[in-house]
């Protein structure tokens, strides 16, 4: 893979996995998809824990629940029926904007979320979807993915792993939809916004608007989503839920834009998402 690897290490158990992770001499990485980590070669890393015999790639369905396991590729997300059905298809959408259909056939949904950056569409729809992660560092925790993505740097050097990804059972009745603005309509996103909808007659009965590109990592506005729920959704309401958040991002340094430029866009993207997810719930 490249010059530093001098250990190769393929546990069959979670509980090995950990131990080994918890390595510094050498330094010790998870190997997933591997498609970021053979991508950065980054010196340090002298040894790898292979986590392909961990069976942790399945996509099931308990409790009315989904849950997605860490080694799931982002070609599972895109293709399958179950993955579609949820939120008008955001997930799968997000999935297949990702990346091309060779890096998403090995890329994994547990290093989206451990290496995924400020625009990563399927971090996106996960924050949007109210993801719960589920942990082990080696005890098993579960988090908001929201939490998860604030303490990222911290959990995971630690030797923590990604065991799954829970999903809501609600969003199978919800709409959803990805909205970006890049520099031309192939480029990554500048700015973008995934929007969940639950719909109750002609209101709102509950909406999740998450963020990319205006923060280190996507984030949620629950001040917009809480002003957005119990109302009729028409033009107007659209209009000042832009001004909303245009309002209450505050993106700090310029980041292949000036910060104004993203300040604006986000309301742009969000009321464009708005829409499409409105019209994606009344359809089913």
């Amino acid at each position: 893979m490249w010059s530093s690897l001098v250990e190769y290490h393929r546990p069959q158990r979670m509980t090995q996995a950990l131990r080994l992770l918890k390595w510094n001499r050498p330094r010790t990485v998870a190997l997933a998809g591997g498609t970021w980590l053979v991508a950065c070669r980054d010196p340090t890393v002298e040894a790898v824990v292979d986590l392909s015999a961990l069976n942790l790639a399945f996509l099931e369905t308990r409790g009315g629940r989904m849950w997605l396991g860490a080694m799931t590729t982002l070609q599972s997300l895109a293709s399958q029926p179950s993955v579609g059905a949820l939120a008008g298809g955001l997930l799968a959408e997000a999935a297949r904007r990702s990346a091309p259909r060779a890096i998403r056939n090995m890329a994994t949904l547990g290093g989206a979320l451990v290496v995924g950056g400020p625009v990563d569409e399927v971090v996106l729809s996960l924050l949007a979807m109210e993801a719960h992660v589920n942990l082990r560092t080696p005890t098993r925790q579960t988090t908001p993915l929201e939490a998860f993505l604030a303490s990222r740097s911290t959990i995971m050097p630690d030797g923590g792993l990604i065991a799954e990804v829970v999903l809501p059972g609600v969003l199978a009745k919800a709409g959803g939809a990805l909205a970006g603005v890049g520099s031309t309509p192939r480029d990554r996103p500048i700015v973008n916004a995934a929007v969940v909808v639950v719909r109750r007659g002609v209101v709102i009965k509950s909406v999740h608007l998450a963020l990319g590109g205006v923060a280190p990592v996507p984030v949620r506005l629950p001040s917009v989503e809480a002003a957005l729920a119990g109302v009729r959704l028409d033009e107007a309401t659209i209009e000042e839920a832009a001004r909303s958040v245009s309002e209450r991002v505050t993106p700090e340094t310029d980041w292949r834009a000036s910060a104004a430029y993203r300040r604006e866009m986000a309301g742009v993207v969000a009321a464009r998402a708005l829409r499409q997810a409105w019209d994606r719930a009344a359809e089913a």
